[in-house]
């Protein structure tokens, strides 16, 4: 397969997956001929981005979900150990 059709492939794949209606869709589809190398790089190059954005934003959020619950427990872990230290040296005292 030529690089050409990877990169029509990639690019046909990358536009169906674009939230848009399906005139700007076919509008979108119509200009790609008429672009050049450079051009169709560059444009693959930027849905790429956006896709890989959009399909990694859920496990972003999912993430920093599990850093924020994980720094709770941190939190309630030093409140603890800071209770008991000040407990214990209130009782040598």
């Amino acid at each position: 397969m030529s690089s050409a059709e990877e990169r029509g492939k990639r690019l046909g794949f990358l536009i169906a997956t674009l939230e848009l209606t399906s005139q700007q869709r076919e509008a979108l589809f119509s200009l790609l001929p008429e672009m050049s190398e450079a051009q169709l790089e560059e444009l693959s190059e930027v849905l790429e981005a956006s896709y890989l954005q959009e399909v990694t934003k859920n496990a972003d959020e999912k993430l920093v979900g599990e850093l924020k619950n994980i720094e709770e427990k941190y939190e309630d872990a030093v409140a603890q150990v800071n209770a008991n230290t000040t407990k214990e040296l209130d009782s040598i005292s």
